[in-house]
């Protein structure tokens, strides 16, 4: 009977930690995604068009990206400025700006290949926490000799790994 007692005591002792470790990691995290799309004036309206493409297209991919985490309790949503953002606890700013972008040639990609023609992407990301501290703060590239939606992919990809080992 003691071990029984002994048992069922240890039993909801384990089960109490899990719970509350659960409860814990549940704590929902809000990411508010911020992008600039990085166009200057020195710009042809063809860069403008397909740097503002791209930018597009980033943000609605790092939401599909990021959605990935909902169950680690992470969620995303775009704004338009900073003044949407209201920096309290589990609610974060990640701003990403496009700080490079060449297209590279489709045409050198599909008749030569090995990298020729290959899109080069660069980025500068913050993610920033309550108190407006900031968490990280990093450059990231990527080359590719594929299209460029891929080198954004990989990119979105890198941040919300990144974003992901910070809160955890």
């Amino acid at each position: 009977m003691k071990k029984l007692i002994a048992v069922t005591i240890l039993f909801f002792a384990c089960a109490l930690v899990l719970l509350s470790a659960h409860l814990v990691y549940a704590a929902e995290s809000k990411i508010h995604i911020l992008f600039d799309n990085g166009v200057t004036k020195e710009m042809d309206a063809k860069q403008v068009k397909s740097q503002t493409q791209l930018a597009e297209w980033m943000q609605g991919d790092m939401i599909r990206v990021m959605s990935r985490y909902v169950k680690e309790g992470v969620t995303a949503s775009l704004i338009e400025n900073r003044q949407q953002f209201k920096a309290q606890a589990n609610n974060y700013l990640l701003t990403v700006k496009i700080t490079e972008y060449k297209p590279g040639s489709k045409a050198a990609r599909i008749v030569v290949g090995y990298g020729a023609g290959g899109v080069t992407l660069k980025i500068h990301y913050e993610l920033i926490g309550s108190g407006n501290k900031t968490i990280i703060s990093q450059d990231d590239s990527v080359f590719s000799g594929r299209e460029w939606i891929n080198a954004a992919r990989k990119l979105n990809q890198n941040m919300a790994k990144a974003i992901i080992e910070k809160l955890k």
